[in-house]
């Protein structure tokens, strides 16, 4: 079993997941009103069908967390304890993801997007930046 299990890509998702592999952050603009999302079909906030795809800065803060001591998925069993959180990107959408680094973990903490891979997949963590 790989650590952490992957999602498989949907028709929403395959960019974002194709760009993660490629250690990249790739965000879409909707061409329509310019909304920033991570991965949709349809834009939530004028309908839109268009979208321009860019690259994330990676900076954001954490915007929740919580640190995990029970394993609710057999994958996580060997890494606890781990903390993962929410993270509100500079460009605004927000993700889940591991919180790395040795910092204090703390809502509003800056954090750093990274790249690791997992059996040829690319995934994003986020390094807590100290201050």
């Amino acid at each position: 079993m790989s650590f952490p299990p992957i999602p498989e890509p949907d028709a929403a998702s395959a960019g974002f997941f194709a760009a993660l592999d490629a250690q990249r952050l790739e965000l879409r603009r909707c061409t329509a009103c310019g909304t920033v999302h991570l991965a949709v079909l349809v834009c939530d906030a004028c309908g839109g069908s268009g979208f321009a795809p860019f690259l994330a800065s990676g900076a954001g803060i954490v915007h929740s967390f919580t640190r995990l001591h029970m394993a609710h998925h057999p994958a996580f069993a060997e890494a606890l304890p781990l903390t993962a959180g929410v993270v509100e990107l500079a460009e605004g959408p927000r993700l889940f993801a591991r919180l790395v680094g040795q910092g204090p973990c703390a809502v509003g903490a800056p954090v750093m997007a990274e790249f690791s891979d997992c059996d040829g997949r690319g995934l994003v963590v986020f390094s807590l930046i100290a201050g």
